[in-house]
Formats: structure tokens, sequence, C-alpha cells
């Protein structure tokens, strides 16, 4: 069976669905936590403006690390996989997890948006809100762990690995993204507030090692582009490569649980 069994007795209503909540869990850096709830209004403006959005970041923003962290899915999934997505957001890598399959996910904030949004859909879905510090996932139960863009917010990242090693099987498989906080995108902008760990790629590599999961493989991926703030604060980038680490605005890594 792939589909987790959430360990925690407490649901938060939304609309016509019981989201399972951990009862320890609080707000995180710089972000509340539970359901983030939506007027009627706004739930309708979403809906309308939402492929649009989409599309926008997909393009020009961040989708190439929802492409490329779902190529890497794709080569690791097997038939039997428990899958699990922290930090999972709007749950946007469920597309990328063949549907007899369950895609299991997790996150302490969730927008009541994203939750009617995917749940109204037919894949099989699984959510908890929870934190990462402290899963009410079983010890060893999952084979396939996915993380895009979420190690470098957690203040406790000690407690955060070491509970991906308690629930990871013996050679599970880790892929995950995290943000180059040293490049050159961060250096004219200025450090963004959410960035509270920061890795080289290779020092990333050693402190995953040093948790006990091996280095299976990895790449650089990402370049800025340097609009002026007076035009926009958001950040846009192409899916290009760099043989410079200092012009890659991002991490993958491929890595295997040595237990």
């Amino acid at each position: 069976m792939n589909k987790i069994d959430w360990l925690t007795g407490t649901y938060l209503t939304v609309g016509d669905y019981q989201i399972p909540c951990a009862s320890y869990i609080v707000d995180g850096y710089n972000q509340g936590s539970g359901i983030k709830r939506n007027s009627k209004l706004k739930l309708m403006l979403k809906r309308a403006i939402w492929h649009l959005w989409k599309l926008r970041d997909d393009l020009l923003v961040d989708g190439f690390i929802e492409l490329e962290i779902g190529k890497l899915i794709n080569r690791y999934i097997v038939k039997d996989s428990v899958f699990l997505d922290i930090g999972c957001g709007d749950m946007s890598l469920r597309r990328f997890v063949p549907s007899d399959l369950w895609y299991n996910a997790l996150d302490f904030e969730l927008s009541d948006f994203h939750i009617i949004r995917v749940l109204g859909g037919k894949q099989n879905v699984n959510i908890v809100l929870a934190s990462a510090t402290e899963m009410p996932v079983p010890s060893s139960t999952v084979s396939l762990i996915v993380s895009t863009e979420c190690f470098y917010h957690i203040p406790e990242i000690e407690k955060a690995i070491q509970e991906i090693y308690r629930i990871a099987t013996p050679d599970a498989t880790v892929i995950c993204s995290i943000s180059n906080g040293y490049c050159h995108k961060y250096v004219k902008k200025g450090p963004f507030s959410g960035h509270i760990n920061n890795w080289t790629y290779k020092g990333f590599i050693e402190y995953m090692k040093s948790h006990h999961f091996e280095f299976v493989e990895g790449f650089m991926k990402g370049r800025w582009v340097p609009f002026p703030l007076w035009i926009t604060k958001t950040s846009y980038q192409l899916p290009l490569s760099s043989k410079s680490e200092y012009h890659n605005t991002n991490f993958f890594y491929v890595f295997r649980a040595s237990k």
C-alpha cells in the first residue's frame, strides 16, 4: 500500500474535506501554519487567474525547477514506490506521480484554494498539515522522498534531516532542490529574508553525507535575468546551466538513504 497512514487524529475542515493536521503544528519562519483561508471573492478571483499565473511562473520564474524535479521523479519512481512531497506548496509535483500511485504530501501551511483545487481532481491525493521537523509518518515507510526549495527555509534543519532519515526505508531515494544563496542573483539583489540555511553545491553533498545520505547524482541550473527592482521584485530566471556555480540559481540532487 503506497498511501501513508498519517499518525494524527486531528482534522481541519476545508469545504467538503477533512484535512489531517498534527496537533503540535506551529507557525513557520515568516509564515503561518494550518489553513490559509480566502474569502469567497478571493477564491473566485484565484480560480479565474490561476492558470495564467501558473503559466507565467512556469515559463519565466521557477517552472524549470518543477520540470527538472519531475524528470528525476520519473527516473526513480517505481510501481511500488511510497512517495512523499515535503513542503508541497501548491502540490504541482503531483502531475509527475503515476495515477495508480498515491501522491502523499506534507506542509505546515496550505491554501484552501489549492486544497479544494487538488482534492477535487481524480488523482489519489493524501495530504497532511505538519512540520518537516516532526512528521506524523511511521518510521521506515517512505521509499521516494521529494522536496523542492524547502530546506533553506527550515530553522531546525538538523531535526528535519533526521526526520527524513527516520521515515526513509533502507536505500530510499531523496530528490531535492535548493537555492544557491551565494549566486549572482543574491549578491546583486541582496539576501532573501527566507534564506536561513545556505550551502555551496559540494557543501550540501557533504552535509547530507554526514547525515547518512549517499550522493547519487546532481547538477546546477537557472540563469537569473537582472531586471531593475523598480520594474519588478519578482526574480525571473531562465532554464540555463552555467559552468560557474556563481551563475546558477539552483542546485538539484539525488541521494540514497544509507540504512
